[in-house]
């Protein structure tokens, strides 16, 4: 084989076994390292001469040359990875997937968490028969199934089922506001202008409304709880506690 057909070999064998091998795509170059593969094997297939002694007086007599035998082609390698590899590449793969699934898993592990962790529970509202319900209009909620609880330090809070979102949903949620801002139910209809904080639940989960203490809040409010003052409601069987953290 002469220089240019071996440097042409050379380079399809690298298209062919090379780590960057992309002759499949190639059909005219597979067909053009078969040939040239061929040429190769015949080249260098030896022929074999073979002599036999005669039997019957002992002497060795020389023997017509057999015919050369086309010698067979050696088996090609493969241009795609054979299938113990693709195996083991597959079980690779599944191994790292498996491995990061269970990383994933331990990142994400149950804890018990605490929601009022270290939280004081300074006070219980309960629920006031005598309350005024007349704001329960205009603050969304069904009237037939609101709750209004006494004042506590110039704010009055609501509790009543109100619908949460563009589906129809609906959940029980609270509402605290500005006692001077609790309409008699014969008043004319406004909404509040002063504290308006509130917040919903979602099936079991309760209401609850966080919110912070500022220079707006009354001030019988601010006198028990001080600005900066993290402070929550939580709706719970019909009564509302009331949780404080110093901010």
């Amino acid at each position: 084989m002469d220089a240019d057909h071996g440097s042409e070999l050379e380079r399809l064998r690298a298209r062919a076994y090379g780590p960057n091998a992309d002759i499949e795509g190639d059909p005219a170059a597979v067909a053009r390292l078969r040939e040239l593969e061929d040429r190769e094997r015949m080249r260098a297939a030896p022929l074999e001469a073979e002599t036999e002694a005669d039997p019957d007086d002992g002497t060795d007599a020389p023997q017509p040359d057999p015919e050369p035998e086309e010698a067979e082609p050696a088996p090609r390698r493969p241009l795609l990875r054979s299938r113990r590899r693709v195996w083991v590449a597959a079980v690779a793969v599944a191994g790292v997937v498996a491995l990061t699934s269970a990383a994933t898993a331990a990142g994400v592990s149950v804890t018990a968490v605490d929601r009022t962790a270290g939280i004081a529970q300074t006070d219980t509202l309960t629920a006031d028969p005598d309350a005024q319900l007349g704001s329960a209009g205009y603050l969304g909620f069904d009237p037939e199934q609101t709750r209004g609880f006494a004042d506590y330090y110039g704010l009055t809070v609501f509790s009543g089922v109100s619908q949460i979102d563009s589906e129809g949903n609906q959940a029980e949620c609270l509402i605290a506001l500005d006692t001077s801002e609790v309409r008699e139910a014969d008043s004319p209809r406004s909404a509040p202008r002063g504290i308006r904080v509130g917040g919903c639940g979602a099936g079991p989960f309760p209401a609850s409304v966080e919110f912070i203490v500022t220079s707006s809040f009354p001030e019988p409010f601010r006198a028990r709880y001080p600005v900066g003052t993290a402070m929550q409601f939580v709706l719970d069987d019909g009564n509302v506690g009331v949780f404080s953290a110093d901010g």
